[in-house]
């Protein structure tokens, strides 16, 4: 398999949705500023490449942040700093195989127009105009409140738009949005139950070729978001990725095959972007109440996985770590008639990977605690015997396999 033919807005469409969890729920603020800023810029007459890009840029624009408590300060229209999220979303695209033109429009995207204190130095025209028209969307989104009548608040988001037109925006955008905003579907259509259609029919590419590379890409990147999220998680989405490529060479699967593990072990956690930061960064036990909630994360890995067309074994894959042959894992209580071998191969490498690696809580356990754990679990038919072997055979090229960049 030297390609995907995937449905490129359904895959970007899917990650952002990951991205939207936060403490009032699922916001589906990247599909709603997306959606804005595409008719935005048609209106202000965009090339077909720059649609494109405004399409990529703002479908992903907060990747640079992750944590419940930095989009709870982002999510406020006076936000005093956003340099942070950024910063950090630029390093994730800047030079990335697929993604690097959004780059420096991912820098800009909470520029003023006016140019004060903006991280890039830029001012007016030399912001990239992709970047003033999400930074306007995006404002604009944040001052929607979903329990009042969207046609309510037209007026009132318009007022302020237009106070901030030659400050914080570009004044021609704004009398873009101004024109926009006087069409009731444009203001229907974000609160409405059929977005995710609505923006495909927006959506300036739908098919496209990608090659494994760009799918492993793609993954790694959504792995360094997922593994912000948390400094006890911190590289350890790749660490499982490269784990469960090693184990698929050792059991013998061909190159594609072990690619494809490759992109399930980077994405097995992205689920836990919709996990509360306080469960994930606890350092004690868990309670019972907070491990239930941890077990939401393989359910949502899953659902958003779905999304995507060429993705199911894929999602297969990364849903089912979790998952036991004697049926009592989570969330679907699968067995191991229902299991594949890629699935079973990413469960071991998941916890071969959490054992072995640091944590700020805790350094990685020794060698001879963890064969012990995994024995014990494939012993009470938790994980595949035959697997957990084959990897602890080759323990020392495991541990250094992790460690190379």
């Amino acid at each position: 398999m030297d390609h995907f033919l995937t449905n490129y807005y359904k895959l970007l469409s899917s990650l952002s949705l990951a991205m939207d969890f936060s403490f009032h729920g699922l916001l589906r603020h990247h599909q709603r500023v997306a959606l804005m800023a595409l008719q935005i810029g048609k209106l202000y007459g965009l090339s077909q490449q720059q649609m494109e890009t405004l399409f990529t840029a703002a479908i992903l624009h907060d990747a640079g942040s992750s944590t419940w408590e930095e989009k709870g300060q982002i999510f406020k229209f006076d936000v005093i700093s956003s340099a942070n999220h950024c910063i950090k979303g630029y390093e994730l695209f800047n030079g990335h195989l697929l993604f690097n033109s959004i780059a420096d429009v991912i820098l800009s995207h909470h520029d003023r127009w006016d140019g004060k204190n903006n991280i890039s130095g830029l001012q007016r025209q030399e912001i990239p105009i992709e970047s003033r028209i999400i930074h306007l969307a995006d404002r604009v989104d944040v001052l929607i409140r979903d329990n009042l009548y969207i046609l309510q608040q037209a007026n009132p988001i318009c007022q302020i738009i237009n106070q901030q037109s030659g400050k914080l925006f570009d004044p021609l955008l704004v009398e873009a949005f101004t024109d926009l905003s006087k069409r009731e579907c444009f203001w229907l259509d974000l609160h409405s139950e059929f977005i995710t259609d609505i923006l495909q029919h927006h959506c300036p590419l739908a098919s496209k070729k990608l090659g494994l590379s760009e799918v492993i890409a793609i993954a790694e990147t959504m792995a360094k978001v997922i593994d912000f999220k948390s400094p006890f998680t911190m590289k350890h989405s790749r660490g499982v990725a490269k784990t469960s490529n090693l184990l698929g060479k050792l059991a013998g699967l061909d190159e594609d095959e072990c690619s494809i593990l490759t992109v399930a072990g980077l994405l097995h956690d992205l689920g836990k972007l919709g996990i509360p930061d306080a469960i994930l960064n606890k350092p004690g036990k868990l309670t019972d109440y907070e491990f239930r909630i941890i077990k939401r994360h393989t359910y949502y890995t899953y659902h958003i996985l779905h999304m995507v067309n060429g993705f199911e074994q894929i999602n297969h894959y990364a849903s089912c770590h979790h998952e036991t042959l004697n049926g009592t894992g989570y969330p679907f209580k699968l067995d191991r008639s229902d299991l594949k071998l890629g699935a079973r191969i990413v469960a071991v490498a998941d916890i071969f990977t959490a054992l072995t690696e640091d944590r700020p809580y805790r350094p990685a356990m020794d060698k001879k605690l963890v064969i012990n754990i995994l024995r014990k679990q494939a012993r009470i038919g938790a994980i595949d015997p035959d697997l957990t072997s084959l990897l602890l055979d080759h323990y020392e090229e495991a541990i250094y396999n992790q460690n190379i960049n």
